[in-house]
């Protein structure tokens, strides 16, 4: 499709009406779950039919989400980066929205700006060129010059509020039905509709160009002490809700390779930058940038490799508890402490309080002797032979088989809808990563910049280190206190043996292998309920084809109900 008469379309949409709209995203979403069903009946067959199978349902679903406008590209956008929710072919595939949206013309963008501020553009600026530099989702880029500077010219696309305001309303109705339908068997609890309002509330913020200059130039101000890192200037007086003038940083595109290394740009200490930057901002300053695609960050060979970032309407922050809970996590991991970890999992509100932890701490206990193991090596999973890697596949299966069966039942965990940008995020920084330097890992590149966090800890880096020798030496507070109150506790303890054996007290006792039972039962009734449906609208069928029709000919009734009984 051409990017004028795509752009066209999308202007029609957004002045059209709501009805045509949502008759229009909603024969797309029936029609797509059919296609999708059919799809999953293949998934008990061969591995390489079905897999090809998804990736073709993926391309089409990327190329309807592009045709259906800005919000729905804005949407393939976010799901690309959830591999929590997405299998990894419709991941690839919706990618692309990233590369492959049109422009609008040099003339629309000109009557825009000069809507915007009510003057000739010759009045703005001493030169505009007509040409878009790049094209978004949400608007384009053109070159001007001001007083000898050349400037960047951000501006929207037209229609857009109208067309948020009609597409986010049938993606709330699509929320809701996702979150009765998501059977959660891997032990997360995803909220779909906090995910959709997080995402709206983002999606309105990101239209507001003034908003997006004042967080610039927070963002700005938080590096402002790291030469490595550049945010161009922004010009307020040149800003409106729909136009943003900044200055124009040119750099190379951080999946470049080819001119990175031509520019003698040190790829791994960019790797390294690009995570350490990330870090900062999500453990130090709790200001993030939500989208941090190859698109919006450049690099150029000051400072041996500067990383420059651009667009910042998807910005997000974190409360102070989620901040201090998530250095907590970072911290307990590296020092092996899986108890404090899930502390720290509860405090950012990853893990639910007054679940069952036994099996939960002890899978964690797993992964972090693992995790340390490869610290302490310098060998991490991603380095081992393809042997090596299976091997210790089969000894975590063997060793959690019953704990990893208990957490899918369970469902201890949620996924606060702040952190699905946070994911968005390190999933895309990883890719920039690998893209720089095949051995990139976030947790080995992490582990020194821990040093730099460490005053985040308890306020200040004396304070941490006095607390760290404290436990070590058992002085802390609550040390003290079990040791004065252990007399008391060991008084309880003979009272609870002693209900035990008067039959006054009553455990609950968990045996997984008649869970796994009763779930095999379960799966077996549904099974037998969906073939009694399926035959009895079949024989429904059957009996109307065959019933006052036409010799020859079948009932739309009798279509119907075939169409039904080939769904179950």
């Amino acid at each position: 499709m051409k990017s004028s008469s795509m752009e066209l379309g999308w202007l029609k949409r957004g002045t059209g009406g709501s009805i045509s709209r949502t008759i229009e995203v909603w024969t797309f979403a029936i029609r797509f779950l059919f296609k999708y069903l059919k799809v999953e009946k293949l998934k008990k067959g061969e591995k390489e039919i079905y897999s090809k199978a998804k990736k073709e349902i993926a391309i089409i679903l990327r190329d309807k989400l592009l045709e259906l406008g800005p919000t729905f590209i804005k949407l393939g956008q976010l799901l690309s980066t959830r591999i929590d929710i997405l299998p990894r072919e419709y991941i690839d595939a919706l990618e692309l929205l990233q590369d492959k949206v049109p422009g609008f013309s040099g003339e629309l963008a000109v009557s825009i700006i000069e809507e915007e501020f009510g003057k000739p553009i010759s009045q703005i600026y001493d030169s505009f060129n007509t040409t878009p530099l790049a094209a978004a989702s949400l608007g384009q880029v053109h070159l001007a010059t001001l007083n000898g500077k050349t400037l960047a010219i951000k501006i929207q696309r037209q229609g857009l509020k109208n067309l948020f305001d009609m597409d986010l309303k049938n993606i709330k109705v699509l929320a809701v039905i996702l979150d009765k339908l998501d059977p959660k068997t891997d032990g997360a609890s995803r909220d779909w509709v906090s995910i959709y309002e997080e995402s709206a509330k983002l999606l309105y913020k990101e239209i507001d160009y003034k908003l997006e200059a004042l967080n610039s130039i927070r963002f700005k101000e938080n590096f402002a002490n790291n030469p490595w890192v550049k945010v161009p200037d922004v010009y307020l007086n040149l800003t409106s809700p729909r136009v943003v003038t900044m200055e124009y940083v040119p750099g190379i595109k951080i999946n470049d390779i080819a001119k990175i290394e031509a520019a003698g740009i040190d790829r791994k200490l960019l790797a390294k930058r690009s995570a350490e930057s990330y870090l900062t901002q999500l453990c130090r300053h709790g200001f993030f940038h939500c989208d941090p695609h190859p698109g919006n960050i450049a690099c150029d060979n000051v400072e041996g490799g500067r990383l420059i970032y651009y667009d910042f309407g998807m910005m997000d922050e974190l409360k102070l508890n989620v901040r201090e809970g998530l250095v907590n996590l970072i911290f307990s991991v590296y020092e092996n402490e899986p108890r404090e970890a899930c502390n720290a999992l509860e405090q950012i509100d990853v893990l639910k309080k007054g679940v069952d932890r036994v099996s939960i701490e002890k899978v964690a206990r797993v992964f972090l002797n693992e995790f340390n193991q490869g610290v302490e090596s310098g060998k991490w999973t991603n380095q081992l032979t393809p042997e090596e890697q299976k091997e210790i596949r089969r000894k975590r299966r063997v060793q959690l088989g019953a704990d990893l069966f208990s957490v899918g039942n369970d469902v201890p965990f949620k996924f606060p809808p702040t952190f699905t940008f946070v994911f968005r995020a390190f999933t895309s920084l990883d890719g920039i990563g690998k893209g720089l330097d095949s051995k990139y890992d976030l947790p080995r590149l992490a582990q020194p910049f821990l040093k730099e966090l460490i005053d985040l800890r308890d306020g200040s880096a004396f304070l941490s280190l006095l607390k760290s020798y404290g436990k070590k030496l058992g002085w802390r507070p609550i040390d003290i206190n079990n040791a004065i109150t252990s007399p008391r506790q060991i008084a309880n303890v003979n009272s609870v043996i002693t209900k035990m054996e008067q039959g006054d007290l009553k455990l609950r006792v968990r045996v997984i292998e008649s869970e796994r039972a009763f779930q095999r039962m379960e799966i077996v009734q549904n099974n037998m309920a969906l073939a009694i449906a399926a035959s009895g609208f079949i024989n429904m069928g059957l009996i109307l084809s065959t019933i006052g029709s036409p010799q020859g000919q079948m009932s739309l009734a009798a279509k119907a109900l075939f169409g039904l009984g080939g769904l179950f």
